[in-house]
């Protein structure tokens, strides 16, 4: 736990006992619970949206009806004792996961395609269509979950903390043009909706930097990926503000169409991923 090692003396060092809890339920586990966890917030958002698109194709379905399915099939990995049982539960979720996320890809760019103009038309539509960012980061941390699922091997941890950066970045960069458009679209009225904006590209930046061993950029990726989750949660209280102060208050009709309430948690997740790769990175 080199990143507990570099903190200062040991009186401001995190307790031990933290360290031992991490070490013993260990990085993969840690992985499993995290994608888990971001199956809720990424359920709600998609059924909102696909509700919003009055569920025009049946696949619309899929996504509603399965998330839920992975969600409680996670849960329950996390909380077995046995860590290969664990996995082998986990890992056809998580594979379930991945695939849900790149046919739904495919069916967002046929959505931007069927657009007036079509793709010659990108700018408009990618920004008015379907959010085809949004399903490629399901791809994603269903990819995440089912390495974190696959049986133990020599070297795993490490291939684990490589996979969390690279996912990770391709995330933020995601995140970059899904925020930006969005945050865009409402004029940047509030400084705070730069935030998404700035702190994308310097993770994703600090991810690739870890990965090629550059100096510093360890430091920075765990003290970013920090700031990253703090900012998360704080988003989630600007968007639930937004829907507070507009006209009726708390309502199914302004949660329908204010803020999207959960998208800030995206950023908070992909913080806590940013920090166990750092924290798990034993690299001297």
């Amino acid at each position: 736990m080199t990143v507990f090692r570099r903190l200062g003396p040991a009186r401001e060092r995190p307790p031990r006992a933290l360290e031992r809890v991490l070490e013993q339920v260990g990085l993969p586990r840690l992985l499993r619970l995290a994608v888990a966890g971001a199956v809720p917030p990424t359920w709600l958002e998609i059924a909102v949206l696909h509700f919003r698109g009055s569920f025009q194709s049946r696949p619309m379905w899929v996504p509603v009806t399965v998330l839920p399915v992975v969600f409680v099939g996670g849960a329950l990995s996390t909380l077995t004792r046995d860590d290969r049982r664990s996995r082998a539960l986990f890992r056809p979720l998580a594979w379930a996961m991945t695939a849900i996320g790149a046919v739904g890809t495919l069916f967002h760019f046929r959505g931007i395609r069927r657009q007036m103009g079509g793709f010659s038309n990108w700018t408009y539509n990618s920004t008015t269509g379907p959010p085809w960012p949004a399903p490629v980061q399901v791809a994603l941390f269903g990819l995440v979950g089912a390495l974190a699922s696959s049986p133990p091997s020599r070297g795993e941890r490490e291939r684990l903390v490589l996979a969390a950066r690279l996912v990770d970045s391709g995330a933020y960069l995601l995140l970059l043009l899904e925020a930006g458009a969005s945050h865009w679209m409402g004029g940047f009225y509030n400084r705070v909706m730069w935030v998404p904006v700035v702190l994308s590209p310097v993770l994703g930046a600090a991810h690739v930097g870890a990965i090629a061993r550059i100096g510093g950029a360890r430091r920075v990726e765990g003290a970013a990926s920090a700031v990253a989750t703090f900012a998360g949660l704080v988003g989630f209280g600007f968007h639930v503000r937004n829907i507070i102060r507009r006209t009726g208050g708390i309502s199914w009709q302004n949660y329908f169409y204010g803020a999207p309430v959960v998208a800030p948690l995206q950023l908070a997740g992909q913080g806590v991923l940013g920090l166990l790769a750092s924290v798990f990175d034993d690299r001297r």
